[in-house]
């Protein structure tokens, strides 16, 4: 059996104070200048100084930001909901049926991985002005489950897969549908996976800045990261403490969700890579 001699502890210890330190230095030094008086801001002190609440106060009462992050509710929920629904549908097709082109559209869904976000804007961009979206939450949702689809169908495929075949044969002699099988046999046994899915497609689109900002220009549709840009960060002065209280606000959803979806988020990409 292996054995951890001492050299390779303090090997491991040290690395893992180093990667802890880039980790999690920024979020506490985040969390300080929130913290901090205005007048404070660029005080080098680091929670040994005056220490107020203000700032954040001043986010969670300002109407503007808390529209921001409705907006961001809205659309990184309903991109989510979306998204997962596409993904459960796509994945269990690839895994389960036999047609002309399948082979080829499964490479497709992974070579679409390949171009750069920005790229792909650009189209995205003349496509949702064509059809009549652009500015509106539509030409979020339809890009971020755009964006979700590959990875959240391959995840999902991988883990229709390790359902047995003959569970879906026993149902079809009992009479039910493709429908039924799917609605009341599959999906639910795939719920790990899919809320994987769902927590991946929501932060995905909870964190965008590039999209939001020029697929929706309206002030009053603008999500929160796009929103928090606007703004506090401005070509003669930048209000850090807001700034970074914004932040800390806006990192609450996406905590509160890990919290209490991690479980189902790690069983859920680890158990579809698992055979058998």
């Amino acid at each position: 059996m292996f054995q951890k001699t001492k050299a390779f502890r303090t090997f491991f210890w040290i690395s893992a104070i180093i990667i802890g330190f880039f980790v999690f230095f920024p979020l506490l030094w985040l969390i300080n200048t929130a913290l901090k008086p205005s007048s404070e801001t660029f005080s080098t002190y680091f929670f040994l100084g005056p220490l107020t609440l203000d700032n954040i106060i001043h986010i969670v009462t300002d109407p503007k930001i808390m529209g921001y992050l409705r907006n961001s509710l809205i659309v990184s929920f309903g991109s989510s909901f979306m998204a997962t629904v596409v993904c459960a549908f796509a994945g269990y097709s690839f895994s389960k049926f036999r047609y002309r082109g399948r082979k080829f559209f499964m490479g497709m869904f992974m070579m679409s991985q390949a171009f750069p976000q920005a790229i792909l804007l650009l189209s995205i961009y003349n496509l949702m002005n064509r059809m009549g979206l652009l500015g509106s939450y539509w030409a979020l949702l339809i890009s971020y489950v755009v964006f979700t689809l590959p990875v959240g169908t391959w995840t999902l495929k991988s883990y229709f897969d390790n359902i047995p075949d003959s569970l879906i044969e026993s149902a079809k002699i009992d009479g039910a549908g493709h429908w039924r099988i799917m609605t009341r046999i599959v999906f639910p046994m795939a719920v790990p996976g899919m809320i994987s899915i769902a927590i991946y497609g929501f932060v995905w689109s909870w964190n965008d800045l590039l999209y939001s900002m020029t697929l929706v220009t309206d002030t009053a549709k603008r999500t929160l990261a796009s929103g928090l840009v606007m703004t506090f960060l401005g070509e003669a002065s930048t209000n850090w403490g807001y700034m970074m209280a914004a932040s800390v606000v806006s990192a609450i959803p996406v905590t509160i969700i890990f919290v209490f979806l991690q479980r189902y988020f790690i069983q859920g990409l680890t158990a579809g890579a698992v055979k058998g």
